[in-house]
Formats: C-alpha cells, structure tokens, sequence
C-alpha cells in the first residue's frame, strides 16, 4: 500500500472513530462510495479496534494512527482556513468534525463576537455534489429564522476553501449529555421535545424535511437554557428535485431514521422528521436507542413491522402520558403517528412530564371526588340544621345534603376496584384538588405532594391558614345559632365571639406577614415567595426554580436534587448521595466523592483564570486601544519615529488583549466541560443508588457507568491536563 493511500485509509477510520458506532455505516458509505476497497480497508481495521480479541497493540496502533491523523489534517485545514479567512475571524479551536468537513470556533473580528465556521474539506471541495451540497445545506439555514435553528451568518468561498458562519451555542450536544448522564429527568424530556418540536414545526412550515434528527444534532445552549437544532445538511426541500440523492439511496442515522427514510422513500413528510423525534425521546427516557441491540441487517426489518418495547417496561416510573406521546411517533404506519409537529407540540404540552403513580383508567376520575362530596355534605347539613326549622324543608335538604356521597359510592360501585383494596380506593378518593396548597391529612395526599419537602415556615402559615378558614366560618354560624336560640347571656356571648374572631384574624395576619418577611430575607421574589407561602404542593415547572428548589428539603432516606447551575450543589448532594449507599457500593461512593472534590477545585482555578483575564482583558480595554490607534495616525510637523514606534506598541497591545480574549473563551470552554462531567456524575450517582435494588444486573450496569466517569474525571482533571494545551496558551 503507497503512503498515500495509507493516508487515505487513515482519513476514513479516523473519521469513522469519531463517529458514534451507529452512524459508521452511513458514514462509509458516503465517503468511500464506489471504492469499494477502501471501504474493506476501513472495515478491517475498525473490526481490529472494536474487537476484544484482538492482538496485544492492535486496538492502540489504530488508536495512535487516529490521532495523528486527526492532529495532522487539522493542523493543515486550519492553516488553509486561517489563511483564506484570518482578515474576517481569529479561529481559536476546533469544535467537531465529520464526514464532510469540521466546525471550528471563531472570533468575528469586526463586530468581536464568537461565531463557529464550518469547512467543507478541501479534497472534498473539489466535486461538483459536495459543493452543492455544502451550498444547499447554507441556503436552508438561511431561510429558517428561528430561535431554535443555528442562525446562519454568512457563507462563502475563498481561495478554494468553501466555508459557512453559524451562531456559536456555548453549551453540549444532547448526544454528549446522554454518555454522561445515561436517561434524562422527565420534565427535561419534556423541554426538550417541545422546544425541538416548535423548531421542526418552523421548519416544516418552510418546506424542510431535516432527515438527520438525532442526539449528536440537538444542541443544549448553556447560556439561554434553550434546545437548538442543527445541521440541515441532508435536508430537503419538500416537492422539490432532489438531484444530490438517487432514488432509493439511504441517508440518515440508522438508528434514528424512519422505516420510509430506511428503505430510500423518495416521499417523504413531515412524519418521518417526527419518528426521528420520538426515537430522540425514546433515548432520553429510556438511555437507549428504541432497537439497541438489534444488528444493521435486521434493523430495517424491525423498524418496518415493528413498534420499540414500551418506554415504560423499560422504565416504568416514565410517566404514562409522555410515554405515550413518544410511542405514538414511533408508529410503523406513519399514518398512525402525529399529523404534524405542532400537533405534536400541542400534546407534549398536556402532558405532565413528571414521574407520577399511574391509576387504571375506570379511576382516573376518582382523586378529589371524596372532599368534594364531604365539603358538599356538610354545607347542606349545615344550612339544614341552622337556617330552616323542623319538618319537610329540613328533611328536603339533608337528601339533597346526601345524594353527592350516594353518587360517590355509586361510581365506585359501577367502576368496580381495578386492582386496588377498599381503602385505596378512600384513599385516592380523598386526594386534594391539585389546586391545593393548605393543610391536609398527610395519609390522605398525593404520592407526589411536596408538603413534607416545604420548610417549617412555609407549613406554619399553611396551617395557621388552613385553620383561619375552617374556624371563621365555624365562630361565625355558632354565634348566629346561639343568638337565634335565645340564649339568655346574649350580650356575653356577643363579646367573646367578637374577641375569637379577632384573635384569628390579627393572629392569622400577623403570621401571615411573618412568612413574607421570612421570604423576603431569603432573597425571593414576591411570585416565588407567594409560591412558597400559599401556592399548590403538586409538581409544576415553578418548583423547579433555582431559588424555590434551594428551599426544598430531601425526604428522609433521599437527598435534595442540587441546582442545576451550582457546582457546589453538586458537590453537596454527591456527597450526601454517598453517605446513603448500602455498604457493597460505599467504595465506589467513595472513589466518586473524590472525583467531585477533583473537579471543584479544578473549576474553582478556572474560576479565578477567567475572572482575571476578564479584569485585564475587557472589552471596553480592547475599545480603549483601538480608539488610541486610530488617534495616532501619522500627522505632518510630528517626529514620524516616535509616533509610528507608538503604533506598534499599542498594535502589540491589541493583539495581547485579542489572545487573552481567546484565553478566556478557552478557560470557559474547559470550565463547561468540567461542570458537564460533575452534572454526569452526580446522574450517575443517583442511578447506583436505584440500581442497587433493582437488582443485581441492573446494578452492575449502572456501576460500571460511574466507574468509566469517575476515570474519565480522573483523566480530565490530572496534572497533565489542569493547563491546557500550548495552541490555547498561544491564541
């Protein structure tokens, strides 16, 4: 084999090893197409790498071939690429690669914003199709304004390197968060497929088909908290010639693609963007694709006769509604699936996205019906006893008093138990409304209430609440009752009722004003603080606020879910996490303590790293220097020496402050990483401690999880990678 041809074998296993191993098929035919040795070539060796009988080096020779390959090509594209753009954009590092070409980060020189270019390759660059297509993948971004579709800047060729500008997203891929945290909380699965279901609508609604829609495309942006989708590079536009894929040709990630997109449809719709997007949510909830396991000859025959095993006997706790709206995309039959994506939208929106107990349908009707009917009961009792004397009237109104617990009973009667005892079924019939936020018997409330979770303050204004709106009511009809009975010491009895309502309502107040005041010191604003003191205890988005959820406290044997912007939080559940692992996993509790200590400090360095490059090298410095520049232009009767030996010295200057710029963005790069690591962590933690009594597969699996993070931590953080490279220290 000649040299060249070695590189070229290189070129293709380096990419097929950054590429995640569903995706490698696709990606070698794409690349190799017709040379069908090369691809055979490219098989053997990733065959070598994968396999764990393979010779003693074998999967290491691969491995160092690869990065060299990777560190060789980039250092060539990036030298072109600075070469045709470095007037318009400084490039600082690379982001990602791919079949076609790599993303870098860029700083926008005129307007000093990060932007992230990315490159067709240039061997790549010189067939017509590729260039097309680079060049249809710019112009459909172009037309998708949406907050979240990558915006597209600019697009453009230069000394044969053809290039486009993208928004930068500073954050993670939704693939990225996936290796490290396995399955996602529901209510962020719930986020997310809303947030990329708005964006698909945009999309559909232009005429784009995206094709390509899959974790490693889904992009979390840590600033804005917003899901973005990216790369339309297999695209189409609907009702419109595809010139760039044959009739029948396969594009797409297997796993994630349609059974229509599988076979090569040349009909494409809306529905198969929306299969692809219910298999993005079957991974969130489930930790895996909906046919993992299956093999690449069997999938295409699986997808087309075949629904996935339910996201809830993977994981029942997955919440029945959202569960459903996942699995109703992932329907064989697209016309079985959602119409539209805004139909989709709009069912992701009714579902409560939060883990919850699951009542048989007969029943689901049943919650609240009981103090409904107490509440019902006991008015009419009471206008029966006091406002009407003896006879007809009275007796009409204790049967109208009666026939609500009568229908009660009835139903319950007619929808038989389903399953549930007697007393579960009183029970779930004397749940509270979810509206709720008052007292209520603590055997009588919802499995998912956070009564027991509010802080003692909160419960007390609660309960002096709760108790204001019972006695009143009550002081008020016994007074006029006794009055109307003729009791002899009236005016005595006028005088205390008088005094009882008042203790209860300055009392009640000054409670009341207590709770605000107490919110109010803890830094809350007055909907959060209202929402502590008086709003319902059943989940809603509202209690997922860092600043309510920092009030919450953990359940007895369980521990407070940390911020999620809050590294120190993390520390502190990892480390009240550990204390709470049977004795078998107290080791690698242990081992995990430590990697968060690690990682702390780690980000604390960074912390300080970028705190004073932000000091020395701001903006407003960087403005400062720019405006002296241009004020030192060269002036007749002024010594052409000293003011052009200035010049150079404030240009000096400049390009000191643009590296430490570049420094900066570097430093917060690692810091997000770090954080990353310490969010997947802690994901992880919580997984070995339900693995634990899952049983003894599933607790092997999540162990081994939090073993290869706790080694990739230790890698991350070890003195050899505390600084960063020299190319970051240089920029």
């Amino acid at each position: 084999m000649t040299p060249e041809r070695w590189a070229e074998v290189k070129a293709v296993v380096a990419g097929a090893l950054e590429s995640p191993i569903a995706d490698r098929e696709h990606y070698l035919a794409s690349v190799c197409r017709d040379d069908h040795e090369l691809r055979e070539e490219a098989e053997s060796l990733l065959a070598t790498a994968d396999s764990g009988d393979s010779l003693p080096g074998a999967r290491a020779a691969v491995s160092a071939a690869r990065e060299s390959f990777v560190t060789e090509s980039d250092s060539v594209l990036r030298a072109a690429i600075e070469r045709a753009l470095g007037t318009q954009y400084e490039i600082v590092r690379r982001i990602a690669e791919g079949g076609m070409g790599a993303v870098y980060l860029a700083r926008d020189r005129a307007l000093e914003r990060l932007v992230a270019v990315k490159v067709l390759r240039p061997d790549l660059a010189e067939a017509q199709e590729s260039r097309e297509r680079f060049r249809r993948e710019a112009r459909t971004a172009a037309q998708l304004s949406h907050p979240g579709i990558v915006p597209l800047h600019s697009f453009g060729e230069i000394d044969g390197i053809w290039y486009f500008v993208m928004g930068y997203v500073r954050g993670q891929s939704l693939a990225e968060r996936l290796h490290l945290e396995g399955s996602l909380p529901p209510g962020d699965v719930r986020r997310i497929l809303i947030e990329l279901a708005d964006a698909l609508e945009w999309a559909h609604r232009h005429g784009v088909i995206h094709r390509d829609i899959k974790p490693a495309n889904v992009l979390l942006d840590d600033e804005s908290g917003r899901t973005i989708l990216s790369d339309f590079g297999i695209s189409k536009v609907k009702d419109a010639v595809d010139g760039l894929t044959e009739t029948g040709a396969v594009v797409g990630t297997p796993h994630f693609m349609s059974p229509e997109q599988g076979i090569g449809s040349s009909d494409l719709d809306e529905r198969s963007d929306i299969y692809s997007l219910g298999a993005v949510g079957y991974a969130m909830l489930a930790g895996r694709e909906p046919f993992a396991g299956v093999s690449s000859p069997d999938l295409l025959y699986r997808r087309l006769t075949h629904a996935p095993v339910p996201v809830q006997t993977l994981v029942p706790s997955a919440p029945e509604d959202l569960a459903a709206v996942v699995m109703r995309c992932l329907a064989p039959d697209r016309t079985a699936r959602w119409p539209s994506a805004w139909e989709l939208r709009e069912a992701l929106g009714r579902t409560s996205g939060a883990s919850a107990p699951t009542l048989p349908e007969p029943v689901r009707d049943l919650p609240s019906f009981g103090p409904y009917a107490l509440l019902w009961a006991v008015a009419w009792s009471m206008l029966a006893f006091i406002a009407v004397p003896w006879g007809g009237e009275r007796a009409l109104l204790l049967l109208v008093a009666f026939l609500v617990p009568v229908g009660l009973l009835l139903h319950v009667w007619n929808i038989g138990r389903h399953g549930l005892g007697a007393l579960e079924l009183a029970r779930v019939a004397s749940w509270p409304p979810e509206w709720w936020g008052m007292w209520w018997p603590r055997a009588l409330r919802r499995p998912t209430d956070f009564w027991m979770r509010l802080p003692w303050q909160a419960r007390l204004v609660r309960i002096v609440l709760s108790a204001f709106l019972l006695a009143v009511p009550a002081v008020v009809l016994t007074r006029q009752w006794l009055l109307a009975s003729g009791e002899s010491s009236q005016g005595i009895l006028h005088d205390l009722f008088r005094a009882a309502e008042a203790v209860l309502l300055f009392g009640t107040t000054a409670v009341v004003t207590l709770g605000i005041l107490w919110t109010r010191r803890r830094g809350l604003s007055l909907a959060d603080g209202s929402r502590v003191l008086f709003g319902a205890t059943t989940p809603s988005p509202a209690w997922s606020r860092p600043e309510v959820a920092a009030l919450l406290r953990a359940l007895p044997g369980s521990v407070r879910p940390p911020d999620r912007d809050s590294p120190a939080d993390h520390r502190r559940a990892i480390g009240e996490a550990v204390t709470l692992l049977p004795p078998e996993a107290r080791e690698l509790g242990a081992e995990a303590a430590q990697a968060a200590r690690r990682l702390m400090v780690a980000m604390e360095q960074c912390d300080a790293e970028i705190a004073a490059l932000s000091r020395d090298a701001s903006v407003a410095e960087l403005d400062r220097l720019e405006s002296q520049l241009a004020a030192l232009q060269p002036s007749p009767g002024a010594p052409a020496d000293d003011r052009s030996e200035l010049r150079a010295l404030v240009r000096q200057q400049i390009d000191v402050v643009r590296r430490m710029h570049g420094r900066c963005e570097a430093v917060s790069h690692r810091r997000a990483h770090l954080f990353h690591l310490m969010r997947g962590l802690w994901a992880q933690l919580s997984l070995v401690r339900n693995g634990v009594t899952a049983g003894p597969e599933v607790a092997a699996r999540v162990t081994d999880q939090l073993r290869a993070i706790c080694a990739e931590i230790a890698q991350e953080v070890e003195p050899a990678h505390v600084s960063l490279p020299a190319e970051h220290s240089r920029r």
